[in-house]
């Protein structure tokens, strides 16, 4: 699902700077903007990146 960044951040727990970020150093996917100019993304790939970022800081803690 296609979505703005702003909608995909409150879905994943993140802020919207932080996916940003990720979209300029390319970790994720750029997919245009909406009516009002606003990022948008992939949700599903989205999830997967917060997934693997999430177990990475696991490993790390352990």
């Amino acid at each position: 699902m296609i979505t703005d960044i702003y909608a995909a951040a409150l879905s994943v727990g993140e802020q919207p700077s932080t996916l940003r970020k990720w979209v300029s150093r390319g970790q994720l996917t750029h997919r245009g903007y909406d009516a009002r100019r606003r990022v948008r993304v992939d949700l599903d790939e989205l999830a997967d990146l917060v997934a693997t970022k999430r177990a990475a800081t696991d490993t790390e803690a352990a």
